[in-house]
């Protein structure tokens, strides 16, 4: 398995030809990585491009879309290892950077596509929603990661800052989450930001008592699966997007392992479950 494991997803509105007609094109890449040789190694047109990955990194990266509504998702992965060896401090911090790198283009060439269209916006008239992603069996065979994601998306009336704090407040949590039942911050980071959390959760299908591990930045936090009694693993992250006056798009990725057998299909509505009323109770909070 590569040191580093990234992916990433975005919505954007607008034709799903056109943006791949953008991101098909070698000079857009080389630009956004000047330190990464990428070499197509496979061209699959509307559904993608796969690269070998050659420079500061060594192994693969990809992109490929997947059409929601009137737009579309754009998946994108890199799966490298360092050419230099690197610690665990090392690694988070590239990939931070290469996280950081990457939203920076993408949302830029989001902002320029989608020519102030809202994200979640069909067209005039049409309401603020939640799009989530549409799961589609073919794409189990893209990548491992994030074939076990599961992605929603929406629009919340309010600065990144405004829901950042709502987001940090895991004491307040049984207050607006449905499924929350206990949390408990048990450790905190250099900056005072809730770093172990302890949850007690009833989700339906999934429910446990887990402990969760966060690393903050600016306008996205992430975390990971520290020890629990059911699930097996837990990787989820809330990425945040100013959008000026039309508020900030949220955007949460989830992916939950459980340790009884459960179909994939059953597991991904779970997933959509959670992530939805999340995203409806983290808005209705902060809204109000």
């Amino acid at each position: 398995m590569p040191a580093l494991d990234i992916s990433c997803d975005d919505l954007v509105v607008a034709d799903p030809a056109y943006v791949a007609q953008r991101l098909c094109e070698d000079t857009l890449w080389r630009e956004w990585w000047p330190d990464l040789t990428l070499t197509p190694s496979e061209r699959r047109g509307i559904e993608g491009v796969r690269w070998a990955v050659t420079g500061a990194a060594i192994g693969t990266a990809e992109w490929w879309l997947e059409q929601v509504r009137d737009g579309v998702v754009v998946h994108w992965y890199l799966r490298v290892d360092p050419r230099r060896a690197a610690g665990p401090r090392r690694l988070r911090r590239l990939r931070e950077r290469y996280v950081a790198q990457y939203r920076e283009h993408i949302w830029r060439l989001k902002d320029e596509l989608e020519n102030g269209r809202a994200a979640g916006e069909g067209g005039p008239g049409a309401e603020p929603a939640i799009v989530s992603r549409v799961e589609n069996p073919s794409r189990q065979r893209r990548g491992e990661s994030m074939a076990e994601q599961t992605t929603s998306t929406i629009v919340v009336n309010a600065t990144p800052k405004a829901i950042m704090a709502v987001i940090a407040d895991f004491e307040a949590y049984p207050e607006w989450a449905d499924s929350m039942r206990e949390t408990q911050v048990l450790s905190t980071d250099e900056a005072g930001r809730p770093k172990q959390v302890r949850f007690k959760v009833d989700a339906g299908a999934i429910s446990d008592e887990y402990t969760l591990d966060y690393v903050w930045s600016r306008n996205e936090v992430n975390w990971t699966l520290v020890q629990a009694k059911m699930v097996k693993g837990m990787d989820g992250s809330y990425v945040l997007r100013d959008l000026g006056d039309q508020g900030t798009e949220v955007t949460y990725r989830l992916a939950v392992d459980v340790a009884i057998p459960m179909i994939g299909l059953l597991k991904r509505k779970a997933e959509k479950v959670i992530i939805d009323t999340a995203l409806k109770g983290l808005k209705k909070r902060v809204e109000s």
